[in-house]
């Protein structure tokens, strides 16, 4: 076991992850994509602050918010100084408990999206990756979707405002949650 010592100068940090059980595999077969582009919408417009604003106070306060999903959990992490918990912990909970989902911001991440889903179609470990699933686990799996969470054009496309915040009511929940 390797023990790394900060230097003494060095300011406290605390790091919190509130873990959905939901993920990837929660995205109903016709609208693949919506957990990730809902997680991806949660830190970009939240109580009345849109995505700049956000990012000032994250810098303000010394803290960073960051969320993602993987097959089974969708994740809100936060990284703060210390000092600033309880101020950096308030904009964490704005940030989980109220989203915007502006819907200038869902254009924008879906045109963001839809050029990932082109660049996977031209590499070939991205189309190796999106093809995997579906051979290990059958099409109609839940798990036989592509690792990414990017879904494909046409759930993309189709992906609405209100499906994203059907997602977020079902998964983002105080019942569906753990606290780390």
């Amino acid at each position: 076991m390797e023990v790394v010592y900060a230097h003494r100068d060095a300011v406290p940090a605390t790091k919190i992850a509130l873990d959905f059980d939901a993920g990837l595999a929660a995205d109903d077969a016709d609208k693949l994509g919506v957990q990730t582009l809902m997680m991806d919408l949660m830190d970009e417009g939240a109580a009345g602050r849109n995505a700049t604003q956000l990012a000032e106070a994250e810098e303000t306060l010394g803290a960073s918010i960051s969320t993602g999903s993987s097959m089974d959990r969708s994740v809100v992490s936060l990284s703060a100084v210390t000092p600033n918990l309880a101020s950096s912990v308030a904009l964490l909970a704005d940030v989980v408990r109220r989203p915007t989902f502006d819907a200038a911001e869902l254009e924008r991440l879906r045109a963001t999206r839809l050029a990932s889903i082109a660049a996977e179609r031209t590499s070939p470990a991205a189309l190796a990756s999106r093809a995997l699933p579906a051979l290990i686990y059958g099409a109609d799996s839940p798990y036989g979707r592509p690792f990414s969470g990017n879904g494909d054009e046409t759930s993309v496309k189709a992906i609405t405002r209100a499906d994203i915040q059907n997602a977020y009511a079902q998964w983002i929940r105080p019942d569906n949650a753990k606290i780390f």
